[in-house]
């Protein structure tokens, strides 16, 4: 192969560096001696004649000769003792990468500028889907985060958010120095899962340097480089290796629980704390490390009875059974909600995967708005996406013919216009069910009313209705009667014995 040399001014007169460019990659050798000047300051002076020395340049070799064979989408992970000069040869390789066309632009941590102050939807440009897009691509997949400031985030999530910005700026390198240095271990571990996932998933370098050195299962790196104190260095290259999965998964266990661990993790969902119609709870536990901390609740589902009448249950469901004996067969995902440190490492898959089939029913179904933007379903149900009907646009337009302004900026500001209850009145059961009538007589209760149009405003949001049909041969005869002939033979085609598996094809939605 073709070598092509880059004649690269030394840094200053104590430096040696070479580098080499292929076709292919980046082969770099980097060498580094670091001078300390003879004292001039007085208190420096006497320092020096404390200890005999201060009258000539003393020189520390930290780097002889390393070389490294660096391709595009690789993962390095560059770990050692702190003051090994680890951070040297970061910001080396990011210097000789940007003028590397297989590795430019690189977005290096300590070059990121962050807002500490705008809310971090923000601070990615570009529109909404893009957005969302590249911050749950990072591991910050939560309306709430969206909508905080960098200064407001925990330490792992401001990693995330700087892996978020990189990607923003749509580096072909990602350089991150001190990485996961200041987290706790578990969270590394999972912080450390998702970015290089989603680095390797976009074709993504991704070069970390931190002391840490427990991240080599969950970083699968290509290259893994230890700096010792002084010249020494070690490089094992790992090509081939990739996680399995991230490494906190196998200490979580899914448990039955109680309705007070929703309560306890309520505040991290973005909707409302309450869950009503409640029919089982189920807790994701992380297990503690030997000698460390206890079990911890890191995750909870509530599966509550199913919808009166959700929409995109038509792609599934024969009407007329689903209408009259939904209640004894369909349970619904009501509330789900991880533990933001442990999001994008696959714990609410996991959590899903393992709680439905303790269920002992033949359907779970879910309606969601969050769907639309983050499936994490998407693996074990299929599923439909549900836009408004044009009676609920119609209705809508007519809200805001009448009073001049939509319905969710009235719902959103409190300020209710003269007549809107009247309205509500006559409208809402285009959108709620029939259980909702009791809510309509008490609508001079301002709460009340406004509590009605913003369930108004969500009943006409799109949204993605998912079903997960259970594999148990116990349930075959029901799932037959109420499900639709072309549903089974393109989603559950094991009902009629074609095959089998819990897992249901990845339907394209409608």
């Amino acid at each position: 192969m073709a070598i092509l040399q880059i004649p690269l001014p030394p840094t200053d007169n104590t430096a040696i560096v070479q580098a080499w460019r292929t076709y292919a990659g980046l082969k770099l050798r980097y060498g580094k001696t670091l001078e300390t000047l003879p004292a001039s300051s007085a208190k420096a002076l006497e320092a020096a004649e404390a200890f005999g020395g201060g009258l000539e340049n003393v020189r520390l070799e930290v780097y002889r000769s390393l070389e490294l064979e660096i391709e595009p989408g690789m993962v390095v992970y560059v770990t050692g003792e702190s003051g090994g000069g680890k951070s040297l040869l970061l910001r080396y390789m990011a210097e000789v990468m940007s003028r590397h066309s297989g590795f430019a632009p690189v977005a290096a941590s300590w070059e990121i500028e962050v807002d500490q102050d705008k809310p971090l939807i923000e601070t990615v440009k570009g529109g909404l889907q893009r957005s969302i897009g590249i911050l749950t691509a990072a591991g910050l997949s939560d309306l709430f985060t969206w909508l905080r400031p960098h200064r407001m985030l925990s330490d792992g999530q401001k990693l995330r958010h700087l892996f978020a910005l990189a990607l923003d700026r749509e580096a072909r390198t990602i350089i991150l120095d001190e990485f996961c240095s200041n987290l706790d271990r578990e969270t590394a571990k999972a912080t450390a899962y998702t970015i290089q996932k989603y680095a390797r998933r976009n074709g993504v370098t991704l070069v970390v340097g931190t002391a840490v050195d427990d991240l080599l299962e969950d970083l699968a790196p290509d290259i893994l480089v230890v700096k010792h104190i002084g010249p020494h260095v070690e490089v094992r290259r790992m090509a081939g290796r990739r996680p399995g999965g991230c490494s906190l998964l196998s200490r979580m266990r899914v448990e039955e629980g109680e309705y007070g661990d929703w309560l306890a993790l309520s505040f991290l969902h973005y909707r409302s704390h309450r869950a009503g119609g409640v029919r089982k709870v189920y807790r994701l536990v992380l297990d503690g490390m030997a000698g460390s901390h206890h079990p911890r609740t890191v995750g909870v589902v509530v599966y509550s009875t199913p919808y009166f009448k959700a929409g995109g249950y038509g792609h599934c469901f024969n009407r007329g059974w689903y209408e009259r004996r939904r209640f004894g067969h369909i349970l619904r995902i009501q509330r789900v909600v991880i533990h933001p440190s442990f999001r994008g490492i696959g714990a609410a898959k996991k959590l899903l995967t393992s709680s439905m089939p303790m269920l002992e029913t033949a359907f779970v179904e879910i309606l969601s708005v969050m769907h639309r933007v983050i499936n994490f379903t998407r693996d074990f149900m299929a599923w439909f996406e549900v836009k408004p009907s044009a009676e609920k646009l119609k209705a809508l337009k007519g809200f805001e013919d009448r009073f001049g302004v939509g319905l969710y900026q009235v719902a959103r500001s409190g300020r209710l216009p003269r007549g809107v209850a009247d309205w509500v009145r006559k409208n809402y059961t285009i959108f709620l069910d029939s259980s909702y009538s009791p809510y309509i007589r008490r609508l001079r209760d301002r709460r009340i009313l406004l509590l009605t149009l913003r369930k108004i405003y969500v009943s006409a949001t799109p949204k993605v209705y998912g079903l997960w049909v259970n594999p148990d041969p116990r349930f075959r005869d029901v799932q037959l009667e109420a499900l639709r002939p072309e549903f089974v033979e393109r989603y559950a085609p094991w009902l009629h014995g074609l095959g089998s598996g819990p897992r249901l094809p990845h339907p394209t939605g409608s």
